[in-house]
């Protein structure tokens, strides 16, 4: 593998929501600063296919603590059950997301597989690998529980 393509796998457990709960957030690119603002500073649509649609755009801005730039883009949408996004930019990759029932939540399986093209980054990918798998390994558990925050505020506002 080369020394600027990156593979991550994880799994999340998310408590006292559906499948489809979940879905509706993973699907919506907009949502990503409300859930995982570690991460993602700025989501900014490109086109008006609104949410949950193949082939929506959208550009982000993250900072992971650099600032990375890209467009994130809906590739396959399987509700309740798959969110599956294209990434081109300062990396490109293909990020999945695979739900599914568990008790009374939703157990998540992840996929990231991206490969780092921002020149400065690209240059310096075999000397900062250990560096960039493990801000990975801090910023995914946030994500996981800025969704679980964020279920949990979206269901107590629902009125019963």
């Amino acid at each position: 593998m080369a020394s600027n393509v990156f593979r991550f796998d994880e799994s999340w457990d998310i408590p006292e929501v559906t499948p489809q709960e979940v879905w509706d957030v993973l699907s919506d690119a907009q949502l990503l600063p409300l859930w995982w603002g570690d991460a993602y500073k700025e989501v900014e649509p490109l086109d008006k296919k609104g949410k949950g649609v193949v082939g929506a755009r959208a550009r982000a801005r993250g900072a992971l603590p650099y600032e990375l730039n890209f467009i994130i883009e809906a590739a396959e949408l399987e509700p309740g059950r798959l969110v599956v996004v294209k990434t081109f930019g300062d990396f490109d990759g293909l990020w999945r997301a695979e739900l599914a029932p568990s008790g009374t939540g939703t157990h998540v399986d992840l996929v990231w597989q991206v490969t780092v093209e921002r020149p400065i980054l690209r240059f310096l990918a075999p000397l900062l690998r250990p560096a960039f798998a493990w801000n990975h390994r801090w910023t995914t558990p946030r994500g996981e529980a800025g969704l679980r925050r964020y279920l949990a505020a979206q269901r107590a506002a629902k009125p019963d």
